[in-house]
């Protein structure tokens, strides 16, 4: 069994340039990605369509399910075009912000002129107050509002340093009336749904509404419906997750603007009440940002990024993330393989080391029972897998909710829902042409396991279906199965 497949947290691979090309991406795959993110706060439209069918073609030529993640930029708040040499801001200096292209109204006599984003800056002087924190440069940069006019801004450097051009903007503690959805946004995730992405991250989510307005428009323009990603940064969706996950397929805690929104101190126990919401909840979580950060320019991690890796695993996460460190770093497989082998590490250890929570099923939930029964049953029978026949793989998703210690294989005949368990701890998946109801339904899962090299002979397996119908939503039986090989 390949160590992708006995590995239960899966890996989120950011391409970029260095991981631009179909070898490139199978060399990537055979090392343990499971999701290729496409960011596209960077890159044209036709260098995503050339990743996106490399992906898909190296996914083919490699017969692993890999997911395509579409990263959308959301309403990132960055400073315009600046000198070459940037700006050396240092503490006391006044400096007037102002709307890219447009002239200053106000006086800069005394004032640097520092332009932001056009479409930002009306908002964004709707929304700041006297005395509201300004950061520049993921907070290397820290100001203070002095005075607002109209749509400029003029604020009271604190912390200095030099300022480059398109640099991101933090604004920590003020709520913002900016649209979830930009105008790029809308073309970018036009463009997902034509190529047919597996999922869409939505960045700087702030509550429910979020979600449910890019789901609408995805519904009402396009018979493709992708997986919708919360993307938490701001401190409105911290205060009040669980709006949000009642109506998201997934969660990514984005620790980088996080810390600068709202402390680095205060990441790590967020980081773990998510996703301990997460998995009471059965919704797959990503922990990104920085895991192995050093490697960008190292061959091997630091002991502090492995074990924020390790930690990640013992918390419950579903998937972890690697951003520069796969798209423009110089070690991107060896940041792969050392990322999987650190989950393997940690997996082989996580019974002592980390409790997860003993959920019970929702109470009058058919699926949720028969799971959750068929992970204590398989552990008591020592089954070599626990086989879910679905069709969405929502039984697949509930299972592994339970966390069981007994490898869990998705039998699917749709590739695009085979794809999205992608995101899911501990379930690898087996595309077949047809699911349909035979007399031999056991006999049929036996083979394909066999042929799949996932069980050997006389095996027990846990397998769950809807009996005798197949039909979607169905998931009535648990039956242990030994594992037999047709004779001839």
């Amino acid at each position: 069994m390949h160590a992708s497949t006995k590995r239960k947290v899966k890996i989120v691979c950011t391409l970029g340039p260095v991981s631009n090309t179909q070898e490139k991406i199978e060399a990537l795959i055979r090392a343990g990605l499971d999701t290729a993110r496409l960011n596209f706060s960077h890159g044209t439209h036709d260098v995503h369509r050339g990743l996106f069918q490399a992906v898909r073609a190296a996914s083919k030529s490699c017969g692993k399910h890999v997911a395509i993640l579409q990263d959308l930029q959301g309403p990132k708040l960055r400073v315009g075009k600046l000198p070459p040499e940037g700006l050396m801001l240092k503490a006391g200096d006044e400096v007037l912000l102002y709307p890219e292209g447009a002239t200053p109204k106000a006086s800069t006599v005394g004032r640097i002129p520092l332009p932001i984003s056009a479409e930002i800056a009306e908002p964004l002087a709707r929304d700041l107050r006297k005395g509201s924190r300004v950061l520049f440069d993921d907070g290397k940069i820290l100001s203070e509002v002095k005075e607002v006019k109209s749509s400029e801004i003029i604020i009271t450097i604190q912390v200095g340093g030099k300022l480059t051009s398109n640099k991101g903007m933090n604004l920590p503690g003020t709520p913002l009336s900016l649209p979830a959805c930009t105008e790029k946004d809308l073309k970018d995730l036009k463009l997902g749904l034509e190529l047919g992405v597996d999922s869409v991250a939505l960045s700087f989510v702030r509550s429910p509404k979020d979600i449910i307005m890019v789901k609408d428009i995805i519904r009402k323009t396009s018979n493709h419906q992708p997986l919708i990603v919360a993307k938490i940064e701001r401190e409105e969706a911290v205060d009040a997750p669980e709006g949000i996950l009642d109506v998201t397929d997934g969660l990514l805690i984005a620790r980088g603007d996080m810390a600068v929104e709202l402390g680095a101190q205060r990441v790590p126990v967020i980081q773990k009440m998510l996703i301990r919401m997460c998995n009471q909840m059965g919704v797959p979580v990503i922990t990104a940002t920085q895991m192995l950060e050093s490697m960008i320019a190292c061959p091997t991690p630091t002991r502090a990024e492995a074990s924020d890796v390790a930690n990640a695993v013992f918390d419950g996460t579903d998937a972890v993330m690697l951003s520069a460190e796969s798209a423009s770093g110089e070690y991107p497989i060896e940041a792969v393989e050392t990322m999987s082998r650190i989950i393997l590490e940690a997996e082989s250890e996580i019974g002592k080391y980390s409790v997860h929570e003993q959920l019970t099923p929702i109470s009058g939930s058919v699926v949720e029972s028969i799971e959750y029964s068929a992970s204590k049953i398989a552990s008591h029978v020592g089954a070599a897998a626990i086989a879910c026949l679905t069709h969405s793989g929502t039984a697949a998703r509930t299972l592994a909710k339970y966390r069981p210690e007994i490898p869990i294989v998705a039998i699917m005949d749709n590739e695009a829902s085979l794809r999205k368990l992608a995101f899911v701890w501990g379930v690898s998946g087996v595309l077949i042409p047809e699911l349909v109801a035979t007399d031999d339904l056991f006999g049929m899962v036996s083979r394909v396991l066999l042929d799949n090299h996932r069980v050997e002979e006389d095996d027990f397996i846990v397998v769950t279906a809807g009996v005798p119908s197949l039909g979607r939503g169905t998931t009535n039986t648990i039956k242990v199965h030994q594992v037999k090989r047709p004779r001839v």
